[in-house]
Protein backbone atom coordinates (compact mmCIF):
# COMPACT_ATOMS: atom_id res chain seq x y z
CA UNK A 1 0.00 0.00 0.00
CA UNK A 2 1.08 3.49 -0.94
CA UNK A 3 1.76 6.49 1.06
CA UNK A 4 -1.27 8.51 -0.97
CA UNK A 5 -3.69 5.63 -0.48
CA UNK A 6 -3.27 5.62 3.06
CA UNK A 7 -4.33 9.77 3.12
CA UNK A 8 -6.70 9.46 1.49
CA UNK A 9 -8.18 7.31 3.64
CA UNK A 10 -7.14 9.44 6.59
CA UNK A 11 -9.06 12.03 5.17
CA UNK A 12 -12.23 10.02 5.17
CA UNK A 13 -12.12 8.88 8.50
CA UNK A 14 -11.76 12.50 9.51
CA UNK A 15 -14.56 13.55 7.53
CA UNK A 16 -16.67 10.90 8.96
CA UNK A 17 -15.73 11.92 12.98
CA UNK A 18 -16.21 15.60 12.22
CA UNK A 19 -19.55 14.57 10.71
CA UNK A 20 -20.59 12.56 13.81
CA UNK A 21 -19.33 15.39 16.01
CA UNK A 22 -22.21 17.16 14.04
CA UNK A 23 -24.55 14.98 14.46
CA UNK A 24 -23.93 14.15 18.14
CA UNK A 25 -24.27 18.03 19.17
CA UNK A 26 -27.30 18.37 17.13
CA UNK A 27 -28.86 15.57 19.09
CA UNK A 28 -30.13 13.53 16.72
CA UNK A 29 -28.54 10.19 17.34
CA UNK A 30 -27.56 8.03 20.22
CA UNK A 31 -24.56 9.71 21.84
CA UNK A 32 -22.89 6.37 23.40
CA UNK A 33 -22.79 4.88 19.87
CA UNK A 34 -21.79 8.05 18.47
CA UNK A 35 -19.03 7.94 20.74
CA UNK A 36 -17.79 4.86 20.20
CA UNK A 37 -17.43 5.21 16.79
CA UNK A 38 -15.53 8.35 17.20
CA UNK A 39 -13.25 6.20 19.48
CA UNK A 40 -12.71 3.41 16.89
CA UNK A 41 -12.37 5.56 13.52
CA UNK A 42 -9.74 7.59 15.91
CA UNK A 43 -8.27 4.46 16.81
CA UNK A 44 -7.67 3.43 13.32
CA UNK A 45 -6.83 7.17 12.09
CA UNK A 46 -3.46 6.72 14.79
CA UNK A 47 -2.88 3.38 13.04
CA UNK A 48 -2.57 4.78 9.70
CA UNK A 49 -1.14 7.25 11.22
CA UNK A 50 1.90 4.75 12.74
CA UNK A 51 2.11 3.06 8.91
CA UNK A 52 2.66 6.46 7.15
CA UNK A 53 5.39 7.24 9.30
CA UNK A 54 6.67 3.97 8.77
CA UNK A 55 6.72 4.20 5.10
CA UNK A 56 8.16 7.36 4.99
CA UNK A 57 11.31 5.85 7.20
CA UNK A 58 11.48 3.18 5.37
CA UNK A 59 11.41 5.44 2.14
CA UNK A 60 14.24 7.28 3.78
CA UNK A 61 16.08 4.06 4.39
CA UNK A 62 15.97 3.27 1.16
CA UNK A 63 17.10 6.15 -0.56
CA UNK A 64 19.94 6.32 2.06
CA UNK A 65 21.27 2.98 1.74
CA UNK A 66 23.30 3.03 -1.37
CA UNK A 67 25.05 5.57 -0.08
CA UNK A 68 25.68 3.58 2.73
CA UNK A 69 26.65 0.76 0.56
CA UNK A 70 29.13 2.46 -1.44
CA UNK A 71 31.74 4.05 1.55
CA UNK A 72 32.75 0.16 2.34
CA UNK A 73 33.56 0.15 -1.51
CA UNK A 74 35.34 3.68 -1.46
CA UNK A 75 37.38 2.59 1.21
CA UNK A 76 38.42 -1.00 -0.67
CA UNK A 77 38.97 0.82 -3.07
CA UNK A 78 41.59 3.11 -2.12
CA UNK A 79 43.12 0.23 -0.24
CA UNK A 80 43.89 -1.48 -3.15
CA UNK A 81 45.62 1.77 -4.95
CA UNK A 82 47.41 2.52 -2.52
CA UNK A 83 48.48 -1.13 -1.02
CA UNK A 84 51.52 -0.81 -3.93
CA UNK A 85 52.66 2.47 -2.38
CA UNK A 86 52.72 0.91 1.08
CA UNK A 87 54.62 -2.55 0.11
CA UNK A 88 58.64 -1.39 0.22
CA UNK A 89 60.01 -0.57 -2.99
CA UNK A 90 63.05 -3.28 -3.91
CA UNK A 91 66.18 -2.63 -2.74
CA UNK A 92 69.13 -2.70 -4.97
CA UNK A 93 71.57 -4.79 -2.97
CA UNK A 94 75.11 -4.24 -3.91
CA UNK A 95 77.23 -7.43 -5.61
CA UNK A 96 79.28 -8.87 -2.98
CA UNK A 97 82.94 -8.10 -3.45
CA UNK A 98 84.95 -10.88 -5.17
CA UNK A 99 86.46 -12.79 -2.72
CA UNK A 100 90.37 -12.55 -3.33
CA UNK A 101 91.54 -15.81 -4.74
CA UNK A 102 95.31 -17.15 -3.66
CA UNK A 103 95.93 -20.64 -4.99
CA UNK A 104 95.43 -22.46 -8.17
CA UNK A 105 97.34 -21.91 -11.17
CA UNK A 106 96.59 -21.15 -15.05
CA UNK A 107 94.15 -24.08 -15.78
CA UNK A 108 91.57 -22.72 -12.96
CA UNK A 109 92.19 -18.76 -13.27
CA UNK A 110 93.31 -18.59 -17.01
CA UNK A 111 94.88 -15.12 -18.31
CA UNK A 112 95.69 -12.25 -15.47
CA UNK A 113 95.31 -8.92 -15.95
CA UNK A 114 95.74 -5.74 -14.18
CA UNK A 115 92.43 -3.50 -13.01
CA UNK A 116 92.49 -0.30 -11.07
CA UNK A 117 95.79 -1.02 -9.06
CA UNK A 118 94.92 -4.83 -8.50
CA UNK A 119 95.86 -8.21 -10.18
CA UNK A 120 93.42 -10.55 -11.12
CA UNK A 121 92.12 -13.72 -12.74
CA UNK A 122 89.77 -14.18 -15.82
CA UNK A 123 86.71 -14.67 -13.58
CA UNK A 124 87.13 -11.27 -12.79
CA UNK A 125 88.67 -11.59 -9.16
CA UNK A 126 91.29 -10.34 -6.95
CA UNK A 127 94.04 -13.25 -7.56
CA UNK A 128 97.27 -13.81 -5.63
CA UNK A 129 100.21 -15.10 -6.81
CA UNK A 130 102.78 -16.63 -4.30
CA UNK A 131 106.04 -18.64 -4.96
CA UNK A 132 109.58 -19.05 -5.27
CA UNK A 133 112.30 -17.45 -7.18
CA UNK A 134 115.43 -19.69 -8.50
CA UNK A 135 118.96 -17.91 -7.50
CA UNK A 136 120.66 -17.53 -10.99
CA UNK A 137 119.61 -20.60 -13.24
CA UNK A 138 123.10 -20.81 -14.50
CA UNK A 139 124.91 -21.65 -11.38
CA UNK A 140 122.06 -23.63 -9.95
CA UNK A 141 119.97 -25.24 -13.15
CA UNK A 142 119.18 -28.50 -11.04
CA UNK A 143 116.57 -26.81 -9.19
CA UNK A 144 114.64 -26.38 -12.09
CA UNK A 145 112.77 -30.19 -12.33
CA UNK A 146 109.39 -31.34 -12.26
CA UNK A 147 109.86 -32.26 -8.15
CA UNK A 148 110.41 -28.73 -7.71
CA UNK A 149 107.41 -27.48 -9.22
CA UNK A 150 105.24 -30.10 -7.07
CA UNK A 151 106.88 -29.26 -4.02
CA UNK A 152 106.09 -25.57 -4.41
CA UNK A 153 102.36 -26.47 -5.29
CA UNK A 154 102.28 -28.70 -2.25
CA UNK A 155 102.81 -25.60 -0.17
CA UNK A 156 100.37 -23.72 -1.12
CA UNK A 157 102.34 -21.70 -3.98
CA UNK A 158 101.17 -20.93 -7.39
CA UNK A 159 104.28 -19.34 -9.63
CA UNK A 160 107.67 -19.98 -10.07
CA UNK A 161 109.98 -17.09 -11.18
CA UNK A 162 112.98 -17.60 -13.46
CA UNK A 163 115.72 -15.78 -12.60
CA UNK A 164 117.96 -15.46 -15.70
CA UNK A 165 121.28 -13.51 -15.37
CA UNK A 166 121.66 -11.30 -18.23
CA UNK A 167 125.33 -10.03 -17.49
CA UNK A 168 127.13 -12.39 -14.82
CA UNK A 169 129.35 -15.47 -15.67
CA UNK A 170 127.37 -17.69 -16.38
CA UNK A 171 124.35 -15.18 -17.66
CA UNK A 172 122.71 -14.77 -20.93
CA UNK A 173 125.11 -12.17 -22.33
CA UNK A 174 127.55 -14.81 -22.36
CA UNK A 175 125.86 -18.01 -23.25
CA UNK A 176 122.22 -17.28 -24.37
CA UNK A 177 121.66 -21.00 -26.05
CA UNK A 178 121.90 -22.77 -22.62
CA UNK A 179 120.01 -20.48 -20.66
CA UNK A 180 117.94 -20.14 -23.34
CA UNK A 181 117.23 -23.78 -23.45
CA UNK A 182 116.83 -23.63 -19.18
CA UNK A 183 114.02 -21.01 -19.45
CA UNK A 184 112.26 -23.62 -21.53
CA UNK A 185 112.53 -26.27 -19.24
CA UNK A 186 111.57 -24.41 -16.48
CA UNK A 187 108.34 -22.66 -18.40
CA UNK A 188 107.58 -26.26 -19.57
CA UNK A 189 107.90 -28.01 -16.21
CA UNK A 190 105.90 -25.41 -14.05
CA UNK A 191 102.92 -25.66 -16.86
CA UNK A 192 102.97 -28.99 -16.23
CA UNK A 193 102.90 -28.70 -12.85
CA UNK A 194 99.53 -25.95 -13.18
CA UNK A 195 101.98 -22.95 -12.17
CA UNK A 196 102.30 -19.58 -13.23
CA UNK A 197 105.94 -18.64 -14.35
CA UNK A 198 107.61 -15.35 -14.41
CA UNK A 199 110.43 -14.62 -16.89
CA UNK A 200 112.90 -12.80 -15.71
CA UNK A 201 115.76 -10.98 -16.99
CA UNK A 202 117.86 -10.52 -14.24
CA UNK A 203 120.03 -7.02 -14.60
CA UNK A 204 121.84 -6.45 -11.77
CA UNK A 205 125.72 -5.34 -12.94
CA UNK A 206 124.63 -4.10 -15.77
CA UNK A 207 122.34 -1.69 -13.91
CA UNK A 208 121.32 0.50 -17.01
CA UNK A 209 118.67 -2.17 -18.90
CA UNK A 210 119.59 -0.23 -22.34
CA UNK A 211 122.97 -1.15 -21.94
CA UNK A 212 122.23 -5.12 -23.42
CA UNK A 213 118.75 -3.83 -25.02
CA UNK A 214 119.38 -5.38 -28.09
CA UNK A 215 119.82 -8.66 -26.47
CA UNK A 216 117.23 -8.05 -24.03
CA UNK A 217 114.93 -7.64 -27.53
CA UNK A 218 115.80 -10.61 -28.94
CA UNK A 219 115.64 -12.78 -25.85
CA UNK A 220 112.03 -11.56 -25.41
CA UNK A 221 111.18 -11.78 -28.97
CA UNK A 222 112.15 -15.46 -29.01
CA UNK A 223 110.28 -16.59 -25.98
CA UNK A 224 106.92 -14.66 -26.70
CA UNK A 225 106.97 -16.34 -30.22
CA UNK A 226 107.64 -19.97 -28.55
CA UNK A 227 104.77 -19.43 -26.00
CA UNK A 228 102.55 -16.66 -28.06
CA UNK A 229 99.30 -15.28 -25.95
CA UNK A 230 100.17 -18.02 -23.03
CA UNK A 231 97.94 -17.04 -19.98
CA UNK A 232 100.46 -18.67 -18.00
CA UNK A 233 103.60 -16.28 -18.55
CA UNK A 234 104.26 -13.15 -17.02
CA UNK A 235 107.63 -11.09 -18.68
CA UNK A 236 109.81 -9.14 -15.57
CA UNK A 237 111.49 -7.01 -18.36
CA UNK A 238 114.06 -5.69 -16.05
CA UNK A 239 115.00 -7.23 -12.46
CA UNK A 240 116.92 -4.49 -10.65
CA UNK A 241 117.72 -1.61 -12.39
CA UNK A 242 120.27 0.56 -10.10
CA UNK A 243 122.60 3.60 -10.62
CA UNK A 244 120.21 5.18 -13.34
CA UNK A 245 117.20 7.02 -13.38
CA UNK A 246 113.50 6.47 -14.24
CA UNK A 247 113.49 8.14 -17.74
CA UNK A 248 116.28 5.49 -18.91
CA UNK A 249 113.99 2.65 -17.41
CA UNK A 250 110.98 4.13 -19.22
CA UNK A 251 113.12 4.51 -22.76
CA UNK A 252 113.93 0.45 -22.29
CA UNK A 253 110.70 -0.48 -21.33
CA UNK A 254 109.16 1.04 -24.62
CA UNK A 255 111.07 -1.07 -26.53
CA UNK A 256 110.72 -4.19 -24.31
CA UNK A 257 106.94 -3.89 -24.09
CA UNK A 258 106.34 -3.66 -27.94
CA UNK A 259 108.37 -6.74 -28.55
CA UNK A 260 106.52 -8.90 -26.25
CA UNK A 261 103.06 -7.04 -26.98
CA UNK A 262 103.26 -8.03 -30.75
CA UNK A 263 103.03 -11.70 -29.45
CA UNK A 264 101.02 -11.84 -26.56
CA UNK A 265 98.72 -8.73 -26.47
CA UNK A 266 97.39 -9.60 -22.78
CA UNK A 267 100.21 -10.76 -21.35
CA UNK A 268 101.25 -9.12 -17.56
CA UNK A 269 104.44 -7.28 -17.46
CA UNK A 270 106.28 -6.41 -14.57
CA UNK A 271 108.51 -3.25 -14.52
CA UNK A 272 111.66 -2.95 -12.30
CA UNK A 273 111.68 0.44 -10.41
CA UNK A 274 114.98 2.60 -9.66
CA UNK A 275 117.42 2.06 -6.58
CA UNK A 276 117.19 -2.01 -7.00
CA UNK A 277 113.62 -1.71 -7.19
CA UNK A 278 113.06 -0.51 -4.17
CA UNK A 279 111.84 2.69 -4.95
CA UNK A 280 108.43 3.38 -5.94
CA UNK A 281 107.61 7.46 -5.90
CA UNK A 282 108.96 7.83 -9.63
CA UNK A 283 105.78 5.52 -10.96
CA UNK A 284 103.36 7.02 -8.79
CA UNK A 285 104.76 10.74 -9.73
CA UNK A 286 104.93 10.10 -13.84
CA UNK A 287 103.13 6.23 -14.47
CA UNK A 288 104.67 4.39 -17.70
CA UNK A 289 101.90 5.82 -20.27
CA UNK A 290 101.93 1.96 -21.71
CA UNK A 291 100.69 0.79 -18.72
CA UNK A 292 97.60 -1.39 -19.37
CA UNK A 293 98.16 -5.06 -17.74
CA UNK A 294 101.86 -3.58 -16.38
CA UNK A 295 102.86 -3.77 -12.69
CA UNK A 296 106.26 -2.27 -10.81
CA UNK A 297 108.46 -4.46 -8.82
CA UNK A 298 109.28 -3.82 -5.62
CA UNK A 299 112.05 -5.72 -4.34
CA UNK A 300 112.62 -6.04 0.22
CA UNK A 301 114.99 -7.69 2.05
CA UNK A 302 114.25 -7.28 5.69
CA UNK A 303 117.66 -6.32 7.65
CA UNK A 304 119.05 -4.75 5.00
CA UNK A 305 115.77 -2.29 4.28
CA UNK A 306 114.51 0.03 7.39
CA UNK A 307 111.03 -0.63 6.25
CA UNK A 308 108.16 -1.49 3.45
CA UNK A 309 106.47 1.95 3.37
CA UNK A 310 107.56 2.83 0.18
CA UNK A 311 105.42 -0.38 -0.52
CA UNK A 312 102.85 0.89 1.41
CA UNK A 313 101.73 4.66 0.20
CA UNK A 314 101.88 2.88 -3.56
CA UNK A 315 99.26 -0.05 -2.42
CA UNK A 316 97.37 3.39 -0.52
CA UNK A 317 97.71 5.09 -4.04
CA UNK A 318 96.28 2.09 -5.95
CA UNK A 319 99.64 1.63 -7.84
CA UNK A 320 99.53 -1.88 -9.05
CA UNK A 321 103.03 -3.39 -7.69
CA UNK A 322 104.65 -7.06 -7.96
CA UNK A 323 106.81 -8.25 -5.04
CA UNK A 324 108.64 -10.23 -7.36
CA UNK A 325 111.89 -10.67 -4.50
CA UNK A 326 111.71 -10.67 -1.33
CA UNK A 327 113.80 -13.14 1.55
CA UNK A 328 115.79 -12.03 4.55
CA UNK A 329 119.17 -9.94 4.36
CA UNK A 330 122.61 -10.78 5.50
CA UNK A 331 122.40 -7.61 7.98
CA UNK A 332 121.10 -8.29 11.28
CA UNK A 333 120.47 -12.07 10.13
CA UNK A 334 118.76 -12.94 13.47
CA UNK A 335 115.15 -13.66 15.23
CA UNK A 336 114.51 -9.64 14.61
CA UNK A 337 115.30 -10.02 10.63
CA UNK A 338 112.78 -13.28 10.88
CA UNK A 339 110.35 -11.22 12.73
CA UNK A 340 110.40 -7.94 9.82
CA UNK A 341 110.43 -11.05 7.56
CA UNK A 342 107.50 -12.08 8.75
CA UNK A 343 105.77 -9.07 9.51
CA UNK A 344 106.11 -8.09 5.86
CA UNK A 345 104.78 -11.35 4.15
CA UNK A 346 101.95 -11.26 6.54
CA UNK A 347 101.19 -7.51 4.89
CA UNK A 348 101.42 -9.18 1.52
CA UNK A 349 99.02 -11.85 1.74
CA UNK A 350 96.33 -9.66 3.99
CA UNK A 351 96.28 -7.39 1.11
CA UNK A 352 96.46 -10.06 -1.64
CA UNK A 353 99.97 -8.48 -3.21
CA UNK A 354 101.47 -11.03 -5.09
CA UNK A 355 104.89 -12.28 -4.37
CA UNK A 356 108.18 -14.16 -5.11
CA UNK A 357 111.04 -15.29 -2.83
CA UNK A 358 114.34 -15.54 -2.71
CA UNK A 359 116.11 -18.47 -3.04
CA UNK A 360 115.40 -21.76 -4.51
CA UNK A 361 119.11 -23.11 -3.51
CA UNK A 362 121.44 -24.59 -0.89
CA UNK A 363 123.97 -21.90 -1.13
CA UNK A 364 126.01 -21.02 2.15
CA UNK A 365 123.89 -17.64 2.75
CA UNK A 366 121.36 -16.56 4.76
CA UNK A 367 118.73 -15.88 1.65
CA UNK A 368 118.71 -19.70 1.22
CA UNK A 369 115.92 -21.48 1.58
CA UNK A 370 117.33 -25.12 1.77
CA UNK A 371 120.15 -25.72 4.44
CA UNK A 372 124.13 -26.08 2.97
CA UNK A 373 124.18 -29.62 3.76
CA UNK A 374 120.93 -30.07 2.24
CA UNK A 375 121.51 -32.55 -0.82
CA UNK A 376 117.60 -33.02 -2.56
CA UNK A 377 116.25 -31.47 -5.45
CA UNK A 378 112.50 -31.72 -3.91
CA UNK A 379 110.95 -34.04 -1.76
CA UNK A 380 112.03 -31.60 1.24
CA UNK A 381 111.38 -32.23 4.54
CA UNK A 382 111.06 -29.88 7.22
CA UNK A 383 114.46 -30.28 8.59
CA UNK A 384 115.62 -29.36 4.82
CA UNK A 385 114.68 -25.95 4.93
CA UNK A 386 116.89 -23.51 6.71
CA UNK A 387 114.98 -20.76 9.40
CA UNK A 388 114.65 -18.21 6.08
CA UNK A 389 112.79 -21.50 4.31
CA UNK A 390 110.40 -22.29 6.58
CA UNK A 391 109.30 -18.92 7.17
CA UNK A 392 108.66 -18.70 3.06
CA UNK A 393 107.19 -22.12 2.48
CA UNK A 394 105.21 -21.80 5.45
CA UNK A 395 103.96 -18.28 3.96
CA UNK A 396 102.94 -19.78 0.56
CA UNK A 397 99.77 -21.75 2.45
CA UNK A 398 99.19 -19.40 5.22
Amino acid sequence: MNAGKYLRRITAVLLACTLLGVFTGCGNSDNTLVLNKILELESEVSELRDEVESLKEASVEKAEAPAKEEEPQEEEKETETSAPEEEPEPQETEAPEPVLAKAGGPSEHGQLRVEDGVLKDANGNPFQLRGMSTHGIGWFPDYINAGTMEDIKNHGGNVFRIAMYTQADSGYIYDPDRNMQLVEKGIELAKAADLYVIVDWHILDDGDPNIHIDKATTFFDTVASNHANDPAILYELCNEPNNTGWDAIERYAYTACSVVRQRSPQAVLILGTPDYSSKLQAPMDEPFPQADNLMYAFHYYAGEHQDFSALQNAVDRHLPVFVSEWGIGKDNSGSPALDAGRNFVDYLNANGISWCAWSLCNKDEVYSVLRPDCSKLSGWEDSDFTDVGKLIFGAMGG
